[in-house]
């Protein structure tokens, strides 16, 4: 189990004795109400994930758990290394809902996705603006505890989200997952297998057969996709380029090592002019190697310009086939 991670402080009326918090001092404008019965300090931003999530936490009756989003994020908090922060709250992580009377899936209409709660099937808790109540047996060995709140572990957050978000959103989440090195690919495969005959599962297969521990952030899943989606061989990620005498020249966002094809992913970090020309350079050093370099920005993988950098991709690898220099060396390390 990761390090603990302590939410925001928040405050329901049985706590207040032992806090010595009267009730007249909750009213007044020391504190704010974030949900009925739950107190924040005055000026706790209660839009932010944490908060939302501690509050309906303070609330949970014993037989339901925090799950999916809200409890990935507990564990990526945990376990994180870097600052990126994917399991982030908002309302892309919300699992698409069928309107009334319709077979077709909608979004939630919020700025934020709910926070989702694992409940019993018989339980009496009723789905809210503000939380998710998915019904489902969480078995005692499927649930841990972090600052005092009850969730779901990372094996079965993992499995959960694969299960019920969207297929883009769900390898988003397993590669994130498998890269903090919350879970293992084959665990939650073996999990899937065992629970044959629940909702999504057949999803699922589909999410852990695209995942891959290798990527670094949500852009290069979502590169790695499309790439795929071109009809192309499936990349490796985060692979490490030397020369011949075993220099470092670089590591690459996405690699086709057979074709000889880079995909990078370039953020806002490479928006800098020192950036650039240091992109620039290691380009130059890549290329000179016989590697060929598709680039691909934010504008690229929105869903209406895919197509087009598909087609970019699919002019390096012709591009590649070309190409007599092969003078590289592929390394993990």
């Amino acid at each position: 189990m990761p390090d603990v991670v302590t939410l925001p402080w928040v405050i329901v009326p049985g706590d207040a004795p032992e806090l010595a918090v009267t009730a007249r001092t909750l009213r007044g404008r020391a504190f704010g109400q974030v949900r009925r019965g739950v107190w924040v300090p005055t000026g706790t931003d209660a839009s932010a994930p944490d908060v939302r999530i501690a509050a309906v936490a303070a609330q949970l009756p014993a037989h339901s758990v925090i799950g999916g989003w809200s409890a990935a994020r507990v564990h990526e908090r945990a376990a994180s290394s870097d600052d990126l922060e994917v399991f982030d709250g908002q309302s892309y992580w919300e699992e698409p809902r069928r309107a009334a009377g319709s077979a077709r899936a909608t979004a939630a209409p919020r700025s934020g996705a709910r926070v989702v709660v694992c409940a019993a099937p018989s339980s009496r808790l009723a789905t809210r603006d503000d939380v998710r109540v998915f019904r489902s047996v969480v078995p005692a060995d499927e649930v841990c505890e972090t600052g005092g709140i009850r969730l779901t572990t990372p094996l079965r957050t993992a499995f959960d989200m694969a299960r019920l978000l969207p297929p883009t959103r769900a390898a988003i989440a397993v590669d994130r997952m498998l890269h903090l090195h919350l879970v293992n690919v084959g665990d939650v495969r073996a999990l899937a297998l065992e629970r044959r005959g629940w909702r999504g599962v057949a999803a699922a297969h589909v999410a852990l057969s695209l995942a891959d521990g290798g990527a670094a952030s949500p852009q290069e899943t979502v590169l790695r996709l499309l790439w795929m989606g071109a009809g192309l061989p499936r990349p490796r990620c985060n692979m490490v380029i030397r020369r011949p005498d075993g220099r470092f020249v670089a590591r690459v966002d996405l690699l086709d090592d057979r074709a000889g094809v880079v995909g990078e992913y370039d953020g806002s970090y490479h928006a800098s002019s020192v950036r650039r020309s240091d992109d620039a350079r290691r380009q130059a050093e890549l290329e000179s190697l016989g590697l060929v370099v598709v680039r691909a920005t934010g504008h690229d993988v929105e869903d209406r310009r895919r197509s087009a950098w598909q087609e970019r991709l699919r002019m390096a690898y012709r591009r590649a086939a070309r190409t007599t220099e092969r003078a590289w060396i592929v390394t993990e390390d």
